[in-house]
């Protein structure tokens, strides 16, 4: 077994953490090992101290980043696989989507229905879905190209359930008429004949361009993201939009859409004489969305999921060949993460115990993360794409810690996070400052 060479007055202590060894010393003088010297297998032996210092536990983190691309299964008991570390009821496929916070909300008054004014009745025969031009499944339904208007899409709703069709209706006209830029409208609601099974259907305009899953860097799509600034811009447009989710409308609601996944933002090349972006972002399908007022226990809930598809976005615009890619209609967008940041999006009782909320922080990551995934994770054309690569580095490190201690307090439903979305924006502006316009 190959060893460290450290000073002779440091005294060496052997962990594993996981599922990959590293030697970590006691004395803060000592330098930590490199990622390269996290291959060799360690066994620990039965006197060794159940208590980590925060030092190996920051050691244990370095090997993150390099294991993010494949990392190893540990033994049965090993706390890297997915049994929680606690009794519970909960099973770790049970993590929910939408999220729920112990957090008390100021007292509130009961809801009122929502008003369904102003959604026009449409009848079939005016827009036939073009069956041999399915464009996807949404929330609770099939979606199809209009029939002789490519400009139109038709969503076939499975669920007999009146109030799921207006809610999106509804939630399309109000955004629409909020933010028209990234969202589309409801154009009408209603019922297809008995001899197309009597189902309830709603007409939507049809975004320009392509889903931001087709447009990742690792489909090399001529409409796609071939450039890291295309990616950061991308980034910061999406931070705006969820800023402007948090902040409430002229009747004091906030409107969340809670689904971000890839298939459900679609980006557009925009003419550089009509938009200073180089995209055109808009959000589809509204089956997953939430309106609340200011005050309710849920809009906290709803900020923190939203944060969490922040930080998968994040690495699907820098990092998407590291994704697990399943083209099955019903795959689970947090089993295609990159092995090594799966844990993040999970509750602690589920996670290695190095990924557990109270031993993170910010700067843990940042010096975990930030020389792995600039040169490991990253797609290795945007590597050379920076004008100062150093300072790419360094300001991406920084994103990562903040923006991964973060997605760990959400996935914990933690009652004192609120994400700051504009911090990150910010962010987002500055790293595009050091990229290459070419």
């Amino acid at each position: 077994m190959r060893k460290l060479h450290q000073q002779e007055d440091c005294k060496e202590q052997s962990i594993l953490q996981l599922g990959v060894a590293v030697n970590v010393v006691q004395d803060l003088g000592c330098s930590l090992p490199s990622i390269a010297d996290l291959s060799v297998p360690v066994v620990v032996g039965p006197n060794s101290k159940s208590n980590v210092s925060s030092l190996a536990m920051r050691g244990a983190l370095v090997g993150l980043a390099g294991a993010v691309k494949d990392m190893p299964r540990g033994p049965a008991g090993s706390g890297y696989n997915d049994e929680p570390a606690t009794n519970s009821k909960l099973q770790p496929q049970q993590l929910p989507t939408l999220l729920h916070s112990p957090r008390k909300a100021s007292p509130s008054k009961p809801k009122k229905q929502p008003a369904f004014q102003g959604v026009a009745e449409v009848s079939w025969e005016r827009f036939l879905p073009d069956y041999n031009s399915k464009l996807g499944t949404g929330a609770y339904g099939g979606v199809y190209s209009v029939q002789g208007n490519p400009d139109q899409v038709v969503k076939l709703f499975d669920r007999g359930d009146w109030k799921d069709v207006m809610k999106e209706s509804v939630f399309a006209q109000d955004m629409k008429a909020r933010d028209p830029s990234h969202y589309v409208d409801c154009l009408g609601v209603g019922n297809t004949p008995e001899d197309d099974g009597n189902k309830l259907f709603a007409v939507f305009e049809r975004a320009a361009g392509i889903t931001l899953h087709s447009a990742a860097h690792r489909f090399h799509s001529g409409d796609g993201v071939s450039h890291v600034r295309q990616a950061l811009d991308i980034l910061e447009q999406l931070t705006s939009i969820m800023i402007s989710m948090t902040k409430p409308d002229p009747e004091g609601q906030l409107h969340f859409h809670l689904d971000l996944k890839p298939e459900n933002i679609m980006i557009a090349k925009a003419s550089a004489k009509e938009h200073a972006q180089e995209f055109q972002v808009t959000l589809i399908d509204y089956g997953v969305v939430r309106t609340s007022k200011v005050g309710d226990a849920d809009v906290h809930d709803s900020a923190l999921q939203v944060f969490r598809w922040l930080g998968w976005i994040f690495l699907w615009m820098l990092a998407s060949e590291t994704f697990t890619v399943d083209e099955s209609p019903d795959k689970n967008p947090w089993e295609q993460l990159p092995e090594g940041f799966k844990p993040f999006f999970k509750r602690s009782d589920f996670r290695p115990p190095a990924y557990r909320s109270e031993k993170l922080s910010p700067q843990i990551l940042q010096d975990a993360l930030e020389e792995g995934f600039y040169t490991q994770v990253m797609s290795s054309a945007f590597r050379k794409q920076w004008k100062s690569p150093d300072k790419a580095k360094k300001k991406i490190g920084q994103i990562l810690g903040d923006l991964f201690h973060g997605v760990a307090l959400a996935s914990d439903c933690s009652a004192d996070f609120m994400p700051d979305f504009q911090k990150f924006r910010n962010d987002f502006v500055e790293l595009r400052q050091l990229a290459k316009s070419e």
